[in-house]
């Protein structure tokens, strides 16, 4: 039977009077051609009757074509009104969040507002002016639906004129132009968990866009963006810095103080460090989860090389170097 369809819209499609205007005879091979396939349904159905039971033959109906609209109801999902579509869930909106990083280790409450549109009160959301009505859309001619390219007997996309309504506002509403709704600013609150993530979304049912032909309304998504910070930086759980320190600080040794999300902690330095060592604030990152552990605060220490040096520092630094053990005593003494 597949095979029968497939021949049948094949033939539809290529005497359909609709893609043959200058051929008066496109419309009576068409409904021949629909009246076969018409004649191997009832065939069909009357012998799938013969093989149920009495009572269930008796409720049985074989599939009837009342015209050719039906023709194409039957393969082509498009009912005699000219609606071809479902109802269908609004569209998801999408705010974008910036928050700043401790916020997204700590954890915050936000109020954002969104623009939403709801149904235009004097109209009740059909966008019609009083006592006006519809009329069929000039683009569609009230299908819903563009029709594809010559030759192709089905329906393209839906017609961005209607929005797939098949039918257009005759005279719009003043309030609201023929949109049928307003725009008007929403506050929600928000509470941002520890931890989270950059691009983590948070979603909000029902607060998205109305839904097509009564569908249900779509959801607000909130996309969260963690703005970069100038001294932290965020490594799965830990977030890292680095401390800078002079070389002389380093050589002697000194108590060094370390920013943190939470203020301040010394450390102590130990004499003649290098550029990279590294501490540790247990527990001073993100915390943790099911599958992670809570975080550190990793603090690397860069050492800088003065520059622009006065006479006196250059002498100083001659001196340091003169009484520094040479290449040979270095070997000797490892």
């Amino acid at each position: 039977m597949e095979e029968v369809r497939r021949r049948y819209r094949l033939l539809a499609r290529q005497h359909h009077p609709d893609l043959n205007p200058d051929d008066p005879e496109a419309a009576g091979r068409f409904r021949l051609i629909a009246a076969a396939f018409e004649g191997i349904q009832a065939v069909r159905a009357e012998a799938r009757a013969k093989g149920r039971s009495r009572r269930n033959a008796a409720n049985y109906r074989a599939p009837r074509f009342t015209g050719t609209e039906e023709v194409f109801e039957e393969f082509f999902g498009i009912s005699q009104d000219g609606s071809p579509l479902s109802w269908s869930p609004g569209a998801d909106f999408r705010y974008d969040l910036e928050i700043p990083l401790k916020a997204a280790i700590k954890g915050m409450g936000t109020v954002i507002r969104v623009d939403q549109h709801p149904n235009c009160r004097p109209c009740g959301g059909t966008g019609l002016a009083e006592g006006a009505g519809y009329r069929e859309c000039p683009e569609c001619q009230g299908r819903g639906r563009r029709f594809g390219g010559p030759g192709l007997l089905r329906f393209g996309p839906v017609c961005e004129h209607c929005r797939g309504r098949g039918k257009v506002v005759a005279v719009p509403c003043r309030h609201c132009g023929g949109a049928g709704w307003s725009s008007q600013p929403k506050e929600y609150a928000l509470q941002i968990p520890p931890g989270t993530q950059d691009g983590a979304r948070f979603r909000i049912m029902g607060e998205g866009g109305a839904g097509f032909l009564s569908g249900p309304r779509g959801n607000l998504l909130v996309v969260i963006h963690v703005a970069p910070h100038d001294f932290f930086t965020r490594v799965g759980n830990d977030i890292h810095c680095k401390v800078e320190v002079s070389f002389a600080e380093a050589a002697r040794g000194c108590t060094i103080r370390i920013p943190t999300l939470d203020g301040y902690q010394w450390v102590d330095l130990p004499p003649g460090a290098q550029g990279g060592w590294s501490c540790r604030f247990i527990g001073a990152g993100a915390p943790g989860t099911a599958t992670q552990s809570p975080g550190d605060q990793v603090n690397e220490v860069i050492v800088t090389t003065p520059q622009n040096l006065s006479f006196q520092q250059r002498s100083l630094l001659r001196e340091l170097d003169r009484l520094e053990p040479g290449p040979l005593d270095r070997a000797g003494h490892e």
